[in-house]
């Protein structure tokens, strides 16, 4: 099973965070109108406590939009910014399944080999 966590270990971590910050936004969204509610935010590498598995070399030193974390921003909720959110997480939803997708095809056809 060591094997099977190393391979989908990251995407299922990665499944996490984006649920976290999808609970995040859609609270955002319902206490828009709330007197005294003020955004929250969160970042991956936050939900994540560690470095971002799918952050590249690159995005790390142009300095990536993941640092902010599941903090208050003082701010009123801005609905337009938190749809836009819910896109991006839609995206980063899309992408790790797709990649965890294509994980297990590998491991399928890894296992029929020799059969």
């Amino acid at each position: 099973m060591d094997f099977l966590d190393n391979a989908l270990g990251p995407s299922l971590q990665y499944l996490g965070a984006i649920s976290s910050r999808q609970k995040l936004t859609s609270a955002n969204i319902a206490n828009a109108h709330t007197p005294g509610y003020t955004a929250r935010s969160a970042s991956f590498a936050e939900v994540l406590k560690a470095d971002n598995p799918f952050e590249t070399n690159l995005s790390q030193r142009m300095g990536s939009k993941m640092s902010e974390m599941n903090h208050n921003t003082g701010a009123p909720v801005d609905l337009q910014k938190e749809l836009v959110e819910m896109q991006k997480n839609l995206l980063f939803y899309s992408m790790t399944t797709r990649r965890a997708a294509s994980i297990v095809n590998v491991l399928k056809s890894a296992s029929q080999v020799g059969r």
